[in-house]
């Protein structure tokens, strides 16, 4: 988010700041001084579109739209060094953690993402463990003398899908494709 964003008073979202802060409570972002702190420590600073401070300065702002679309969401991988260094004690790992299920209950989950989330419906593993893969799988566990891989009870994971939500995101983030 290197360019500027134009934006008029009426496009912005002036409920979100607080939304988000209703939802932290005392780990607001509202305490944030916009020291950079956060982004200077962040592993992952330099292959975001927008560094730590940046989306908070963005949730401040009511870019709503802007933050729940940006790919630095999913690209954190929540190390907790930001929050750890910030002078304010602003849980950035935290709100990180509300904006993902924010953006995921609009059906904005990242292919990478739902794309594992089916799979693990479908067959109760991250990595389908299927024909050929098995085939190699089990013949290295033989050799090894291991016992052969037991798939995981499909009721029960169908059952935490259920409960959770998740079969429906996985719908939204279908439609949304």
């Amino acid at each position: 988010m290197s360019q500027r964003l134009r934006k008029q008073a009426v496009e912005l979202d002036k409920n979100f700041r607080y939304e988000i802060s209703q939802k932290i409570g005392a780990k607001s972002l509202l305490k944030c001084i916009q020291c950079g702190v956060c982004s200077s420590g962040c592993t992952v600073t330099e292959y975001v579109d927008l560094q730590p401070h940046r989306i908070v300065a963005s949730c401040l702002l009511g870019l709503k739209e802007e933050v729940l679309s940006s790919q630095a969401i999913w690209t954190c991988s929540l190390c907790h060094r930001c929050t750890e260094r910030c002078p304010k004690n602003v849980d950035y790992s935290f709100i990180l953690a509300l904006l993902r299920s924010m953006a995921a209950q609009e059906g904005r989950i990242p292919k990478e993402y739902s794309s594992s989330v089916i799979t693990i419906l479908e067959n109760g593993f991250v990595i389908p463990y299927s024909e050929g893969m098995k085939k190699n799988i089990d013949k290295r566990r033989a050799r090894l003398g291991l016992p052969e891989i037991s798939g995981p009870n499909q009721n029960e994971i169908e059952f935490i899908y259920e409960e959770t939500g998740l079969k429906e995101l996985i719908k939204k983030t279908e439609v949304g494709k």
